[in-house]
């Protein structure tokens, strides 16, 4: 490595009536010198009785060392460069210094750096100069082990205004998908790594052997982080963090998408979660559609199977209701204004009212309207959708009014919006919302956040891996940022394996209402289930004949009403 040397260059002129005393002319004359022979002279010297003028400059004597295994050249730049005039004295450097690029610009201490550099790096020195902002010798670049770049960041990197950009770079300017950026704020350095973009597996089971914490009073809050799946990792990490919905920070959760993207395996994990901490559970689904949750049946509260028939729906959420208002009114005497601060009262459990198929439930039955107004078709339409008011009715006012006594409402939907039965105010009030299924649309998303833009979005490799995209969706969470995650999976006989072999699960021994019950909360007193054996009691199914006939709310002949459509009639026909 040779030693850095300066050459002095001197050089004598007659100039006929040269005052060294006066500044003026005698930097008109350095002027005109430099002009002629190059920048950089200055009069030290002048013989009055010759007139000859002496003049010097000092260059720079170029340094070439090796260093981290590039060549570097350290040059002077013009006399008096300034800071805007990097550009210039780069291309001047490099063009007389062929496959050399300036690195450091030293205009205050009038040099340069020049290095070879490998044509990969001088490519992302110049894109991430782009995004940055900045002059290309304001990055530093070089080589990583084991591939990438490490960079040296200029002090104008700020990661809310550029962190994406740097993300864009690395993966679609000198990367590709799944490269990443590992950026040190402070010390203003940045490594671009390449690595493949994270993933999920065709299936993830769910995780029996894990320890569940058992409900024991409120202020114990280890049962609200109620896992449902993995979220998807970041770049780099072989596998994501297990995701939690956060029962503490938001009460009510409102599960959106099209069939089979994967609502239900949600449903199941976070109804077998709540189930094994010791909460009360309540499910109101379409007769058809139940069957998928037979399996909680027997382990629900008291009355908390609402999936028989509408009744039986505004039943079991009146029932939930009025639980709601006790406690409220226990609270209130004990001056207690949010259920997690009790400690003395496990009887607090919480209690979780699960309504699946919204859409399903809420959409109004067609009323024939051309019919007479006491025809069996119509008043069955019309008393149908009077129970689905009453079921909507109750979930709103739990949503809005139950979150501070431990009642939590998780709604499950194909789409989320005033047409389908879910109000402006229930939306609002859920503050876990996901969405489930790898593609979905814009107005999907609009429709099921409240800050859509936020919201992460499933990537490309996920969307079109087949088996990969099967039961992932995105989340907006309160205190958590956005995921993509996807659900775990069990099939339901093994959910309930799970629960029949637990000493701690609660079971029932009359899961659906009891007539007495449905008579209470529908306001209807003289329901007749056809069978006409049953006690008040009993369970409202546990004699029924078999459901397709119960249905029926009219005779084979079509005149005669029965069950709650008789009762409606009555109630019009005496003018109430």
């Amino acid at each position: 490595m040779s030693a850095s040397t300066a050459q002095v260059q001197r050089t004598r002129h007659r100039v006929p009536g040269f005052d060294p005393h006066n500044d003026a002319h005698v930097a008109a004359v350095e002027a005109k010198l430099n002009d002629e022979a190059g920048t950089g002279f200055r009069v030290v010297g002048f013989d009055p009785e010759t007139q000859m003028v002496t003049f010097e400059r000092t260059r720079a004597v170029t340094e070439v060392a090796a260093e981290k295994g590039t060549t570097r050249l350290i040059a002077s730049l013009r006399t008096g460069a300034k800071p805007s005039d990097g550009e210039r004295e780069a291309i001047r450097l490099e063009n007389q210094n062929p496959g050399y690029t300036m690195t450091r610009f030293e205009p205050h201490l009038s040099h340069a750096v020049l290095e070879k550099l490998p044509e990969d790096a001088i490519r992302c020195r110049g894109a991430v100069a782009v995004v940055l902002a900045v002059k290309p010798w304001q990055v530093q670049v070089a080589r990583r082990r084991g591939g990438g770049f490490v960079l040296d960041l200029p002090t104008s990197y700020v990661p809310s205004r550029h962190d994406g950009k740097l993300t864009e770079v690395a993966e679609n300017v000198i990367g590709r998908p799944g490269w990443y950026v590992d950026i040190d704020a402070k010390a203003l350095t940045a490594q671009i790594i390449p690595a493949q973009p994270p993933t999920f597996p065709a299936m993830i089971p769910y995780p029996f052997d894990r320890d569940i914490p058992t409900f024991t009073s409120p202020a114990d809050t280890a049962w609200t982080q109620a896992p449902l799946g993995c979220a998807l990792g970041r770049p780099g990490d072989v596998t994501g963090p297990e995701f939690r919905v956060d029962l503490a920070s938001a009460s009510h959760t409102l599960l959106q998408g099209l069939p089979m993207s994967g609502k239900s395996v949600n449903i199941n994990a976070f109804a077998y979660w709540m189930l094994q901490v010791g909460a009360e559970l309540a499910i109101v689904d379409t007769p058809d559609k139940a069957v998928d949750f037979e399996w909680i049946k027997p382990f629900v509260r008291d009355g908390g199977w609402g999936c028989e028939s509408y009744e039986a729906m505004v039943a079991t959420c009146g029932m939930v209701y009025a639980e709601g208002k006790r406690r409220a009114a226990v609270l209130k005497r004990r001056g207690i204004n949010n259920w997690f601060s009790i400690t003395d009262d496990p009887s607090f459990r919480p209690i979780v009212l699960i309504a699946d198929e919204y859409t399903g439930l809420m959409t109004p039955e067609r009323v024939p309207k051309a019919l007479p107004r006491d025809h069996p078709m119509r008043v069955e339409a019309e008393a149908t959708n009077g129970f689905k008011d009453m079921v909507a009715t109750f979930i709103q006012k739990i949503a809005l009014e139950m979150r501070f006594v431990g009642v939590h409402v998780f709604v499950s939907t194909q789409l989320g919006n005033t047409k389908t039965g879910v109000s402006t105010a229930l939306k609002a009030a859920c503050g876990n919302r996901f969405l489930m299924g790898p593609n979905a649309s814009d107005n999907q998303r609009a429709n099921a956040f409240s800050a859509p833009d936020s919201v992460a979005e499933v990537p490309e490799n996920v969307k079109t891996t087949a088996g990969v995209s099967k039961g992932v969706g995105v989340t907006e969470t309160e205190g958590q940022p956005s995921r993509v995650f996807k659900g775990y999976f069990a099939p339901t006989a093994t959910f309930a394996e799970h629960l029949a072999e637990s000493s701690t699960v609660r079971r029932t021994d009359r899961p659906e209402p009891t007539r007495a019950e449905i008579a209470e909360h529908t306001g209807m007193d003289d329901l007749d289930d056809g069978a006409g054996q049953l006690g008040d009691d009993d369970p409202w199914n546990g004699r029924r004949v078999p459901k397709a006939e119960t249905d029926r709310v009219y005779s084979e002949e079509g005149t005669e009403l029965r069950g709650a459509a008789a009762a409606a009639r009555a109630a019009k026909n005496a003018g109430v």
